[in-house]
Order: C-alpha cells, then structure tokens, then sequence
C-alpha cells in the first residue's frame, strides 16, 4: 500500500470518527433550543415555544421567565407571576432576589434594559455567549 492510499483512507478514518464523536456528544453545541447569554447562564425554549427558561450553569432546567435584561457582568430576569426580580452577578457567581420598588432604586439595575423574553431570545445568537 502507497503512503498516498494509506493517507486517504486515514484521512476518512478520522473524518469519520469526529462525525461519530459530535452525533453522540451530549451537549447542546448544536441546538437551536439552547442561546448563550453569559457566565454559563442560557435561555433554553421549554415545551411551549412562546416559553424560555433561564438555565444555570450545568443545569438542564430552569426558571420560566416572562422579562430578562443584561449588561457586563449582570443578569436581570423575572419568572412569570413573580414580583421579584432574580439578579445574577456572573463574575462573581452571585444570585440574589430584589423587589421591584428596588431594581428601580439601583443606578446600575436602572441602566439595564428590561426586555420581553421573545425579543431577547431573537437578540441573542446560536452558540456565542454576549461576554
């Protein structure tokens, strides 16, 4: 056998494996239920297309929210029927709860834009987290 046939069916060999490895990877690197927002943080679309989860780091599951906003480093959601806003610090790995009389007080949670879930999900792209 030449070294150029030895090479070819090396070459479909290793094609073929790394076809093999990312069908069977676990992950959602390809799905398109699945947007990156920052930290490990993602809005996953639940059962009902017009509903988004927000999902934690290494979580499958999450909390159905109605509103999200975020700029570097923070994350502000609401769930639905909450009146509570979940404030997430991704370079700390802080979550903390704020009322709403509160998220208006803060300078810094005044200057996120709070957006609805749908137009938030189209903002955000397949696979590339914001920061």
């Amino acid at each position: 056998m030449s070294s150029r046939q030895l090479f070819y069916k090396f070459r479909r060999l290793a094609f073929g494996a790394l076809f093999v490895c990312l069908c069977s990877c676990g992950s959602s690197l390809f799905s398109p239920d699945t947007r990156q927002i920052a930290g490990g943080y993602r809005l996953k679309r639940s059962g009902n297309p017009s509903q988004f989860s927000l999902i934690a780091p290494y979580e499958s599951g999450g909390l159905i929210i109605d509103e999200i906003g975020w700029r570097k480093p923070i994350i502000l959601a609401r769930a639905s029927g909450s009146d509570y806003w979940d404030v997430i610090n991704t370079e700390r790995a802080q979550h903390i709860r704020v009322s709403e009389t509160d998220r208006k007080s803060d300078a810094v949670y005044q200057s996120i834009e709070i957006t609805p879930i749908d137009i938030a999900w189209m903002e955000l792209r397949p696979n590339k987290r914001l920061w």
